[in-house]
């Protein structure tokens, strides 16, 4: 169902014994499955192609997520590399099959030293690469997820052999089972992979690690019991339903998330802390453990007393792994609206997860109150009692753990008015070329050695004052332009700096508002100019800004006329509205 799940799992290694396929996992291939057809009529008239007449190599894999069609030796010769790859990325398709893996030196074949050492040695393994087996056409979000984990596991195999021989004392085991099984008779031979598994602790790692990928996709594995391997696959650890969400779009919410933002669990806090290493940083438990869906990061900060930045990574550690999602602090002026995603089946897993948690509660019946984008606050009861306010708290945060509410917020944009707006820039730039006349006739435009005046259309549209532009105009007798009456235009001469980041025709229009003759009114809005671009949302601009709910909208109805307004998600929580 999910391309992103691998095929399968191969160790190869290169030696002293030359290239050998040392373990692969699936090592069963059902071949029933490859033959077996739909049993429905025909198209009589459709081109078929005889499976006698293909290439037949990795036919069947992608259908039956299986490695087939593939023997050892084919494996051992393209997967096992030479030593000049080693170190690098390695990415294989064949036909429908792609191998991704990171070959890894043993030993450095330049160090004599170390060849020296060994060379006493009956069998000396070179390199080796734990391959991955996936689909060719998966994402390269997802090939270079599994890179990553490959070289992750080849190193802490690196890592054990320098230090006690591991991998060397692994591959032997190997080696002797597959010689084991080489010499048995044909008809009682059974697989050497499934006789390696009681054996070596190496193929049972790669077992959990090829099963917990299909399963989770989280991977937590110690090598040798030694080196703890950790790995999240972010591809299956966030779909949700039928959401399929990549890796770089979480990334980019990760990189929204900002001090005004809160961080709510998606587990239990006491599983959470369960599941924890035994290493884990002091730092993350406490932060897991004063987390809360009313506290924003800035506030979390502070009462853990760790830096805001590092609040920030632990907060962006649990989100990637799918332990935690960043909303914005509950209060009564969030505005909440269904997910286009939420599942609205009366017998769904979810309903019935639901009348468990809160007894008495009907899904549907709470869901069908968010139907309507509208303030929490007018979803609770002023005369309910205090345990029917905090029940609906918790439900609310239940509805945003399980992802069937999104949280709208409301952007400002600045728009000129339309007869400004359609202010035509030849109309200036004539009046630029009056001008140059009228120069030219004051000073002669005959070899005088002076040079005219020049004046760039960009100079006249943002200027520093609109009191210049004015004088300009003035100068030029242009009766052309559509200006603002005497009253507006003293309204900009009273401050040269104000309104000076916007252009002519903006200008003109917030100028042309009553509420600009008041000077506080048009100081704060100059201020406020930079987040009417439709990038910041009315939350972020009063924590940034330091102003209340009721300043921010009394000056939004003041400057109606100018600005209009649009609701839609966070950018560091509309990751989960995003599909592959």
């Amino acid at each position: 169902m999910f391309k992103c799940n691998p095929i399968a799992v191969i160790l190869v290694s290169s030696g002293s014994r030359g290239d050998r396929l040392l373990f692969r996992y699936p090592y069963e291939f059902d071949g029933s499955k490859e033959v077996t057809e739909p049993e429905f009529p025909r198209n009589p008239y459709a081109v078929r192609e005889d499976k006698d007449q293909t290439n037949g190599i990795g036919a069947a894999s992608d259908s039956l997520g299986q490695l087939a069609g593939y023997s050892d030796e084919i494996l051992t010769t393209v997967l096992a590399t030479k030593t000049e790859v080693c170190g690098h990325k390695f990415v294989l398709k064949v036909d429908n099959i792609r191998f991704v893996g990171h070959p890894t030196l043993v030993q450095d074949v330049n160090n004599k030293f170390q060849q020296r050492t060994r060379s006493k040695e009956a069998q000396t393994m070179i390199l080796f690469n734990v391959v991955f087996v996936l689909q060719g056409d998966v994402f390269q979000s997802v090939v270079h997820c599994y890179h990553d984990l490959s070289k992750r596991l080849a190193l802490a195999l690196r890592h054990e052999e320098r230090r006690c021989g591991y991998l060397s004392n692994q591959a032997r085991i190997m080696l002797a089972v597959h010689d084991e099984v080489a010499a048995m008779p044909e008809d009682i031979a059974e697989s050497p992979f499934r006789t390696m598994l009681p054996k070596s602790k190496l193929c049972r790692d790669l077992k959990e690690v090829y099963e917990n990928l299909c399963n989770a996709g989280v991977v937590s594995v110690q090598i040798n019991n030694w080196v703890q391997v950790s790995f999240c696959l972010p591809h299956k650890v966030h779909n949700v339903e039928q959401m399929h969400i990549q890796a770089d779009v979480i990334e980019k919410s990760l990189k929204a998330i900002r001090p005004y933002h809160a961080v709510l669990l998606l587990e239990d806090e006491t599983e959470l802390l369960d599941s924890l290493p035994a290493d884990s940083s002091p730092s993350l438990i406490r932060i897991i453990k004063m987390t809360n869906p009313l506290k924003s990061l800035q506030q979390l900060s502070q009462d853990c007393d760790l830096a805001l930045s590092q609040v920030f990574q632990v907060a962006g550690h649990l989100v990637y792994w799918g332990k935690a999602t960043i909303i914005y602090p509950l209060c009564e002026t969030n505005v909440y609206v269904l997910s286009p995603n939420c599942d609205l089946r009366v017998a769904s897993d979810l309903a019935e997860s639901f009348t468990s948690k809160f007894p008495g509660q009907s899904l549907t019946a709470v869901i069908s109150n968010f139907s309507l984008p509208l303030p929490f606050g007018e979803h609770r009861n002023p005369l309910g009692w205090e345990q029917q306010k905090i029940d609906q708290v918790r439900i609310v945060v239940w509805l945003l753990q399980n992802r069937l509410l999104v949280q709208l917020h409301t952007y400002v944009f600045l728009m000129p008015i339309e007869k400004y707006s359609q202010m035509d820039t030849d109309t200036i730039e004539g009046s630029v070329s009056r001008h140059r006349m009228i120069s030219e006739r004051s000073t002669g435009s005959s070899g005088s050695g002076l040079t005219e005046p020049h004046f760039d259309t960009d100079d006249l549209i943002v200027s520093p004052g609109l009191d210049s532009y004015s004088s300009k105009s003035m100068e030029l007798g242009s009766n052309e332009q559509s200006l603002p009456d005497e009253m507006t235009m003293k309204r900009g001469i009273r401050d040269t700096n104000l309104l000076s980041e916007l252009s002519y025709a903006e200008r003109l229009s917030v100028l042309s508002v009553p509420a600009s003759s008041n000077d506080d009114d048009l100081k704060l809005f100059d201020r406020l100019c930079p987040y009417f671009r439709g990038k910041h949302h009315l939350e972020e601009i009063m924590y940034y800004e330091n102003l209340s709910r009721s300043q921010l909208i009394t000056l939004l109805d003041k400057f109606r006329d100018v600005l209009i307004t649009c609701s839609h998600q966070d950018a560091a929580t509309i990751t989960y509205q995003e599909f592959l």
